[in-house]
């Protein structure tokens, strides 16, 4: 209650359009989509009070780790209107992808919805469940990886004698460039590459330095690992 009063209080006082709820109760008797994200060990005592309490053509969405719909189904029972939805990192900035998972029968009126939602958050993309793991690892878990390939840059920059902050601004800026370019090499991120090299601003013998290095096996092992820990978390 303490930390709902300190966010109501940090908007922009009487105009804050944060309301806080007094109950459970209240909270969904007011909301048209209920949105839970609670810790997995949380989640059954608060989906069964949620189970007695929600309206059957209300939309609940699910944002909790791990738990799949058909154990969220298990005990909340049964509701066209259930999701399960998975974000990244990005959505802090607006920037993220949100992976949308949807039950069979859901009324379009509902996933639309729920995609209109969370659209201010970056790409929105309705998937398969089964999917999930391998969205996990990859839309979750890539921005440690670039970070990991961002850092090995800086480090060699300043190896060849830049300072830490010109090499970081310069590496950074890089990152950004190419995620900006990328979209118009819609079909391969190959084509990037092939492009930098034929026009010299590559050097191919730096590229081929990559690939007999494993750098390409090594992140792809780093995703397939990711996957795996995804599985075991969703089956602990």
């Amino acid at each position: 209650e303490a930390a709902a009063q300190r966010l109501l209080s940090g908007g922009a006082g009487s105009a804050s359009p944060i309301s806080v709820a007094g109950s459970l109760d209240e909270l969904v008797s007011k909301a048209d989509v209920v949105l839970v994200v609670v810790k997995p060990k949380d989640a059954e005592e608060v989906l069964r009070a949620l189970a007695r309490l929600a309206r059957k053509e209300q939309i609940v969405v699910s944002a909790m780790a791990g738990l799949t719909l058909e154990w969220i189904r298990g005990v909340l029972g049964p509701r066209p209107g259930l999701f399960r939805i998975m974000p990244n990192l990005g959505v802090e900035v607006g920037a993220g992808a949100v992976a949308v998972a949807e039950e069979r029968d859901a009324p379009a009126a509902a996933v639309e919805t729920v995609l209109a939602l969370f659209r201010p958050l970056g790409l929105v993309e309705v998937l398969s469940e089964e999917l999930f793991d391998v969205v996990t690892a990859v839309s979750g878990s890539s921005p440690a990886f670039l970070a990991v390939a961002i850092e090995s840059l800086e480090d060699g920059a300043v190896a060849a004698g830049l300072s830490r902050a010109a090499a970081r601004t310069a590496v950074r800026q890089a990152a950004l460039t190419t995620a900006r370019v990328l979209p118009q090499y819609a079909d391969s991120p190959a084509e990037l590459r092939e492009h930098l090299v034929a026009t010299g601003e590559v050097d191919p013998a730096a590229m081929k330095l990559l690939e007999e290095r494993g750098v390409r096996l090594t992140f792809r092992r780093a995703v397939e690992a990711a996957i795996e820990r995804s599985r075991q978390m969703r089956n602990a």
